[in-house]
């Protein structure tokens, strides 16, 4: 199945510190893939989420291989 928009954000959002890491790659993946992100363009407020969860969950993260 491939991931969609709620799936990757689901994911940024999630607890659990080793499933973010592992789920890293992924993302990268399905950002760079203009096919399979085509979802990116059409939902701003999707989009801002993700990046909200990012910056809040990931980047100000006490673990720092999850901030890398």
């Amino acid at each position: 199945m491939e991931p969609s928009m709620e799936y990757c954000l689901a994911q940024v959002l999630q607890k659990d510190v080793g499933k973010r890491l592992q789920v890293g790659q992924e993302l990268i993946d399905y950002f760079s893939d203009k096919q399979k992100s085509a979802d990116l363009e059409h939902d701003q407020t999707m989009l801002d989420k993700m990046v909200d969860g990012l910056s809040t969950s990931w980047v100000n993260s006490s673990n720092y291989k999850v901030s890398l």
